[in-house]
């Protein structure tokens, strides 16, 4: 009987659990790793593809926009005060995308942004409001990836991204 129930309860868990690489968190039908490393707009989201087969972040709802701002909150280091999402308009300008393909349907911009010299997406760490950035400066950055669907033979590098440095 308690090995029916020990299975079971294994079970349960592997059902609820979500199936994110350790350290990652979870929301959604994602999962989220947060990534102190710096690195320009295309090195960090080259990274995300590389490491769990993801893309910088995506956000759609002021809902998405919060939880993105606590996460990083309680997991970037708070000396730096942006941080790279996956908007961006660098080759298609006033043309802002989302590097993951989806639909870029929600924006919250600070104030005067995005500028228009600046083609990259960041997020203020404390207000959460987005800011254009040069592509080339260097942010901590926030990856995510669907949830499950991470690369289970991929080899894993520390530091992860060699082109990427405070």
């Amino acid at each position: 009987m308690l090995r029916v129930l020990f299975f079971t309860l294994v079970a349960l868990l592997c059902f609820v659990s979500p199936n994110c690489l350790p350290g990652d968190t979870p929301f959604e039908i994602y999962c989220f790793s947060y990534n102190r490393v710096h690195g320009t707009f295309n090195d960090s989201d080259a990274h995300c593809l590389k490491t769990v087969g993801g893309s910088l972040v995506s956000i759609h709802s002021m809902i998405e926009n919060n939880w993105i701002q606590k996460l990083a909150v309680d997991n970037l280091d708070a000396d730096y005060d942006l941080f790279w999402i996956g908007g961006s308009d660098e080759g298609h300008t006033n043309d802002w995308r989302w590097t993951d393909g989806s639909v870029l349907n929600f924006t919250n911009p600070g104030p005067g942004q995005p500028l228009e010299d600046r083609h990259c997406g960041a997020m203020q760490l404390s207000t959460g409001r987005w800011f254009s950035d040069l592509c080339t400066v260097k942010h901590q950055f926030l990856c995510q990836y669907p949830n499950g669907a991470y690369p289970t033979g991929g080899s894993y590098t520390c530091p992860p991204c060699p082109s990427c440095s405070k």
